[in-house]
């Protein structure tokens, strides 16, 4: 029960940091984990799509672009399920990712060559961390069987994303010129 709270608390708080737009206020509506969870999972895919298309662009490392190109691909795919599970328990999903991932999209924006890539792959081990615990809550708590088995197909996925980041990270570290 307490980790039950957890998410919802966890969750709430993504919310509160949300912009309050026509587009993204909701009516008032039952809040539950699995509610949280689509909503949070939702934005973190239109983030992913969205870094993902620039490091495909801007990466100066063939694996940081071949990294982006498998992000946009894997969470336009993972999105798809989240919508159709929102779809199912009519759960209202915003239109744009939250503040802190528009705010991190914009470093993106203006970083470019190494900078740019070392930025992307800090920032993207950070979020697959994240991520990975996030889906551990809900593997323990969730009771709705569409939440379950979008969680369960995505932990592989979660796994080797952060793996190949960390090969990334690696590799930037090994190529960094001596002082």
């Amino acid at each position: 029960m307490m980790i039950r709270r957890l998410i919802t608390v966890m969750a709430a708080a993504v919310l509160a940091a949300l912009p309050v737009t026509a587009a993204t206020a909701a009516p008032a509506r039952p809040v539950s984990p699995e509610a949280e969870f689509l909503i949070a999972a939702h934005q973190g895919n239109l983030a992913q799509i969205t870094a993902g298309r620039l490091a495909a662009r801007k990466g100066e490392l063939g694996s940081v672009r071949k990294l982006g190109k498998r992000f946009v691909a894997y969470h336009r795919k993972l999105d798809a399920q989240v919508r159709a599970a929102a779809e199912a328990l009519e759960v209202r999903l915003p239109a744009e990712p939250n503040s802190e991932q528009l705010t991190l999209n914009e470093q993106y924006q203006a970083a470019s060559g190494r900078a740019f890539d070392t930025l992307f792959v800090s920032t993207q081990i950070s979020a697959y961390e994240r991520a990975a615990k996030l889906a551990r809550i809900v593997l323990r708590t969730t009771t709705d069987p569409m939440v379950r088995k979008i969680v369960v197909t995505a932990v592989p996925a979660i796994e080797k994303n952060r793996d190949a980041l960390t090969a990334a990270r690696n590799r930037i570290a090994l190529e960094q010129p001596r002082q």
